[in-house]
C-alpha cells in the first residue's frame, strides 16, 4: 500500500498567542501554574478542534513530552499547559505524524527544532518507515524574548525535510530582530 507524501510546505506568520496568553487559559492548572511559567519549551494544546470548549493534544503527545524531558539540557526545562486528569488526546489514524504545538522562547528555538526532528525521526524508526514515506505536521510558536512578539512556524511535509526546512525558517524568523540591531 502507498500513502502519498506531501511536498514540503513552511508557513512563518504573526502570531498573538504568547507565554502570558497560554498562562491565562481555563485550561492551565493552577496548582502548577509556577512551575508551568518556568518551561522554556512549553506543549499547548488545539482548542476548539471539534467542538466549542475541546482541549485536545495529538496523539504522539506523552511519547513527545518524554522524549523532550529526556533530551532537553540541564539547563532548560520542558513542562505541558494541562493537568493529567484534564489530558485528552485526538487520533487520527493517519500516515502524518501530528507533533504537539509547542511555545518557545527565542532562545531556546533552535534547540527546539533539532529536538523535534529527532523526534520524527526516531517516529519513523519506530514506524519502520523511511523518514522521505512519512508525512509530519509540525507548529512551532517562538517568543522574541525581549519583544514578547511572537511567530508561529508551521512544517508540513515528508520528516525528511524538516531539519533543513527549520533551519531556513531560524533564519528567516530572526531577520527582522537581527536587521533591526
Amino acid at each position: 500500500m502507498k500513502h502519498e507524501v506531501f511536498d514540503k510546505k513552511i508557513e512563518i506568520e504573526e502570531t498573538d498567542i504568547t507565554f502570558d496568553s497560554i498562562y491565562d487559559k481555563p485550561f492551565i492548572p493552577q496548582d502548577y501554574i509556577e512551575d508551568i511559567k518556568k518551561a522554556d519549551i512549553l506543549i499547548i494544546p488545539e482548542e476548539n478542534f471539534r467542538e466549542e470548549g475541546d482541549v485536545l493534544f495529538p496523539e504522539t503527545t506523552r511519547e513527545f513530552l518524554e522524549y523532550l524531558q529526556e533530551q532537553i539540557p540541564k539547563d532548560m526545562s520542558v513542562d505541558i499547559a494541562i493537568s493529567d486528569e484534564d489530558f485528552r488526546k485526538i487520533e487520527l489514524h493517519s500516515d502524518l505524524v501530528n507533533v504537539a504545538t509547542i511555545i518557545v522562547s527565542s532562545t531556546a528555538f533552535s534547540i527546539a527544532c533539532s529536538m523535534v526532528a529527532s523526534f520524527l525521526y526516531d517516529m519513523a524508526k519506530k514506524l519502520l518507515k523511511r523518514p522521505q514515506d512519512l508525512n509530519a505536521k509540525v507548529k512551532i510558536i517562538s517568543e522574541e524574548t525581549k519583544t514578547k512578539k511572537t511567530k508561529s512556524i508551521t512544517y508540513e511535509g515528508p520528516v525528511s525535510g524538516i531539519k533543513e526546512a527549520l533551519e531556513q525558517a531560524s533564519k528567516d524568523l530572526f531577520k527582522d530582530e537581527n536587521d533591526a540591531k
